[in-house]
């Protein structure tokens, strides 16, 4: 079941291009596509460096508003990179960083969340953000 999910877990780089389709028009875009070369070419650890660096500079420029993806795609680098508890960390960051600049519930993120608990053995709290019923594919 866990390769089931870590699977569908590397199967999501959507989440990564997603971005690029939100920050088209932002310089950033640029950046972005770097993420997805790293990501796509198996080199997590490049992509986690290029996160950090978005990151600090959202900050410093006070574009807290674009945080959430950066969060997000720091999650999901992490959980590639077997590092779930920090990957975990960061969807938690995502989550609230969503619900403080964006509308809606962010509903990728606690998918991806559940999943993420799950590739770390924790099943009974993926059931939170999964539901009590198995995935059905």
């Amino acid at each position: 079941m866990k390769t089931l999910y870590l699977i569908l877990l590397t199967c999501c780089p959507l989440i990564v291009s997603g971005q690029e389709i939100v920050v088209a028009a932002n310089p950033s875009a640029e950046v972005y596509q770097h993420i997805n070369n790293a990501l796509a070419t198996d080199q997590p650890h490049r992509a986690i460096a290029i996160f950090e660096r978005l990151m600090d500079y959202y900050e410093s420029q006070g574009m807290k508003q674009d945080l959430p993806e950066s969060y997000f795609g720091m999650a999901f680098a992490l959980a590639l990179n077997g590092h779930y508890k920090e990957s975990i960390r960061y969807h938690r960051k995502a989550i609230r960083a969503h619900r403080k600049y964006r509308q809606g519930e962010p509903t990728e993120i606690l998918i991806n969340m559940g999943l993420t608990y799950v590739l770390a053995g924790k099943d009974r709290k993926a059931k939170k953000f999964l539901g009590p019923e198995p995935i059905h594919f």
